[in-house]
C-alpha cells in the first residue's frame, strides 16, 4: 500500500514524503519536486516496536520506532490516513504472528 503526503495537512510544498507498505517492510520515501531526489528509510515491520500519530494544527505526522533504534517520522497526512497506515501495520504484524506470509 502506497500513502502520500499533502500540502494542505502540514507536508512540505517541496519534498513530499511517500509511506509504502509491503509484507515485510514499510518505507518512508522523500521525493524532491524539482530533481528525481530521493531518500528513504526502509524498517522490517516485525521490528516496529511504536507507531506515533500526532496531530498538527493543519495535518498528522506519522511517527515509526523499531528495534533497531531506527525511526521516521512522515509529516503531512490527513487524520484518517493516519489511522489506516497505523491499522495496516498492525494487520500486517498480526498476519505475520500467524505465519500467513511464511
Amino acid at each position: 500500500m502506497r500513502f502520500i503526503s499533502s500540502f494542505f495537512f502540514g507536508g512540505s510544498l517541496f519534498k513530499r514524503d511517500v509511506i509504502e507498505i509491503d509484507e515485510v517492510f514499510i518505507t518512508l520515501r522523500q521525493k524532491g519536486v524539482f530533481k528525481d531526489q530521493k531518500e528513504s528509510v526502509n524498517i522490517p515491520l516485525s521490528n516496529i516496536i511504536n507507531i506515533g500519530i500526532k496531530n498538527t494544527l493543519t495535518g498528522t505526522n506519522i511517527i515509526v520506532e523499531s528495534l533497531a533504534h531506527r525511526s521516521f517520522i512522515g509529516h503531512g497526512f490527513s487524520a484518517k490516513t493516519a489511522k489506516k497506515i497505523s491499522n495496516t501495520i498492525e494487520l500486517f504484524n498480526i498476519r505475520a504472528e500467524e505465519g500467513a506470509f511464511i
